[in-house]
């Protein structure tokens, strides 16, 4: 059975309190996955389509940031001396 699709305001309010939380992080690392992957499936879900275009851009960005934020600091230079490893340089 299809769920029922949540209205505008729902959304918005997900959106918001997904704002808030990220604001909240200061650095903590395992915080930061769990929303990451959290607003990854909404991006990747089958409602994301029909959300409004404000919404899809703010979860866009979230999800970059986290995306960002949680990389792991690995050299992919093959000529630094620290390739494949963590690297102050990057």
């Amino acid at each position: 059975m299809h769920e029922p699709e949540r209205d505008p305001l729902t959304w918005s309010k997900i959106v918001s309190d997904l704002e808030r939380e990220f604001s909240s992080l200061h650095g903590d690392w395992m915080r930061s996955v769990e929303l990451r992957e959290r607003i990854g499936e909404i991006v990747a879900g089958p409602d994301f389509a029909g959300l409004a275009p404000d919404l899809q851009e703010r979860l866009d960005l979230l999800h970059v940031e986290l995306v960002a934020l949680t990389r792991e600091n690995v050299c992919t230079n093959e000529r630094c001396p620290h390739y494949k490893k963590s690297c102050k340089m990057r």
